[in-house]
Parts: C-alpha cells; structure tokens; sequence
C-alpha cells in the first residue's frame, strides 16, 4: 500500500488504493485518442483513458520540436512525484507520446468561468490561486533539478495556458518544455528578441540600432519570473470592486516585485510568506464575505 505519495517511477490516481509503476509503451499503443484538449508549437494533447481513468494524451505536434519536447519528459521523470507539477502516468519515448494526470477543469485561462460554475464570488478563493501560481515559482526555483526558469511566459495568456486548475481549485504547472536551468551565467529565454510589457526589463535587447543576436543579449536569472507575478495575480483576482480596493493591500510587494533592478526584486519565497500571512488575518473569518470585511 502507498502513501498519497508515490515514488519515483509510480503514480496514483483517481480512487487507486496503490501506486502503479509507469505504464510503458505496450499499454499506451492500445489506448484510444479522444478528443482535443490543446496544442501548441511543441505538442498536442488529447484526451484518453486508461484502465477506466480519463488521462491526457501528449503527443509531439512538430518533430523540429523534438528536443523541447524531450525536455518536457525528461523534467517529469527527474523532478518525480510534486504537488505543483502534472502527474507522470507513463512514456513511450519511441512513439514520442507521454501520459499525464487528466484536469477537466482545464488551464488557469478559464477561470472566470470555472469560478462562475462554482458561484464563487468572494476574494479569497482568486487570491489562493495567486498563493498557488508563486508557490510553484518557489518550488521552480529552488527545485531537485536546480534552479528553473518559467521561459515559455511571453505573454499573460501564455503564461496562464500553462497551469491547470484542479478540481479542489489549486494549480498544477503542466507545461514543463521550456524549464531552462539557471547556470552561473544566467539564460537566455529562447533564439529571438522578446518585446512586450509583460516580459521583464533585463529580457528586452539593449541594443536598440543594432540587429538582436543571441549572442550579445546578457543574460538573466529567475528574478524575470517574480516581474511577472503582479500581471498573474491580479488577473486571478479579476475586476470587482472588492477586488480593486484589496489591491492596496498587495501594492507594497508587487512594487517590489516590478523593480527594474532584478537584485531589488523579492524572492517567490518573500511573495509567499507575505501572501500567507495576508490570507492569515484578512480572511481569518471562515464566514468571510468580501462586502463586509471592505
């Protein structure tokens, strides 16, 4: 019999009493396709199942891909059993397919309507998910693996599309190819010029005359994810009144979090510990209602 957690090589879903080693590819062959569930550059994910349990399908959209997927994989069967990150269910690294734990409730993309079915109304579910979203940076940043940075994070929606939303309404990071480790010289997100307000400063090319090449543009560190928390937080947090004025609350360390100086930014340990202690005392009154406590 298994704990709630299995070790490397095993996995546990559904009402399974016991891990079960990683399915191979003798079992994945057999297995239906089922509906579309997403794609994008790298990979297609499909619906399927598996001995009666719904499971996802991921299967490689682009052989030019081939080494981020593989990468992907790779990173799920090191990092092992997390509670921030999608469940491993088997590979067959031969057919380019892997198998995952199912969501139904889909990426973070939907949740205003996943909150809407639930007729969740007040703050304290959205701001969970903003404890949830930097808690998987925490993790990211100082996992097993070294220190990994969320690269594939351009835009808001993108960054949303990789997180799924659990049927307890947690996070759960599902989309792990571009995970690059932070060396004593920092990465480089991808081969071409980032633009946009959402990426960090220090991601941006300098050089404004100049042509962007790879191999002039410095470098940098996870401190590109923590930029990016205040964008993730406040769309989880959505655009009530409520919610408005529960921003001045945060204001103090998403500022810190957008300092242009990326050593002036807080760690996601910091943001965490501050988060916990806010949903601590502003939502300590489990009959919390968000007109009242405002």
């Amino acid at each position: 019999m298994c704990s709630e957690v299995c070790d490397s090589g095993f996995f546990k879903i559904g009402e399974m009493k016991e891990c079960h080693p990683w399915i191979t590819c003798n079992s994945i062959k057999d297995m239906d396709i089922g509906d579309l569930l997403g794609y994008g550059a790298v990979k297609q994910i499909y619906q399927s199942s598996w001995k009666n349990h719904t499971v996802a399908y991921v299967y490689i959209n682009n052989r030019e891909f081939l080494d981020d997927f593989r990468a992907g994989l790779n990173f799920l069967k090191a990092v092992g059993w997390s509670k921030f990150i999608v469940q491993l269910i088997g590979f067959c690294e031969e057919a380019h397919v892997y198998i995952t734990e199912y969501h139904p409730l889909g990426n973070s993309m939907n949740i205003e309507k996943v909150l809407g079915e639930r007729n969740i109304i007040g703050l304290k579910e959205r701001f969970q998910l903003c404890a949830d979203y930097v808690r998987i940076l925490g993790f990211l940043h100082n996992s097993p693996l070294g220190t990994r940075v969320m690269c594939d994070s351009n835009t808001l929606n993108k960054t949303l599309e990789q997180y799924l939303i659990t049927s307890s309404l947690t996070l759960v990071l599902n989309d792990v190819d571009a995970l690059p480790q932070v060396g004593q010289e920092g990465i480089i997100c991808g081969h071409r010029e980032i633009r946009g307000n959402f990426v960090a400063p220090e991601q941006k090319w300098p050089h404004d005359r100049e042509e962007f090449t790879e191999e002039r543009m410095p470098r940098y560190t996870e401190k590109v994810d923590i930029w990016k928390i205040p964008a993730v937080c406040n769309h989880f947090l959505g655009k009530s009144e409520e919610a408005r004025i529960f921003r001045y609350h945060i204001f103090s360390i998403h500022k810190q979090c957008r300092e242009k100086r990326p050593q002036a930014r807080p760690t996601a340990s910091t943001v965490l510990q501050f988060y916990e202690s806010l949903l601590h005392w502003y939502f300590k009154d489990s009959n919390y209602s968000a007109k009242e406590e405002l």
